[in-house]
Parts: structure tokens; sequence; C-alpha cells
């Protein structure tokens, strides 16, 4: 199991919404200061929120520029 500090979690569910996500939906995966991954538990969907611009990402690698992955 994760652990994530409840005021970082706070911040984060922050993030997705004004990425335009429901953040009850999501559990939050993981998050620093770059993005904010979450992992919908119903459907298995995941989403990558980059911080900076909350452009909604679908893999890692499309933060990094990896042309080869669909944003």
């Amino acid at each position: 199991m994760i652990w994530v500090n409840e005021g970082r979690d706070q911040e984060a569910r922050v993030i997705l919404e004004l990425a335009g996500i429901d953040s009850d939906k999501y559990r939050i995966w993981h998050h620093n200061s770059i993005y904010v991954h979450a992992i919908n538990e119903e459907t298995k969907e995941s989403v990558i929120v980059e911080k900076a611009t909350l452009e909604v990402v679908k893999s890692p690698g499309a933060l990094a520029g990896d042309p080869g992955l669909e944003k």
C-alpha cells in the first residue's frame, strides 16, 4: 500500500479538479513536483496530470516528450 501525506493528497485532488477530473472517482497513486498520477479503481483507468499546465496525459513517458506515446 502507498501512503500519502494528507495535505499533499488534498493538493493532488485540487490539481485533478482543476484539470477537469472528478477527484472523488480516482485514487491518488503518486505525485511529485511535476505530475499527479491517479487511478480509477472501478474502471482501472489511469490518468496523469502535469501540474505546470494541468494537461492530462496517459503515460509518464509523455511528460518526458516521448513521441511514441499518445496524450
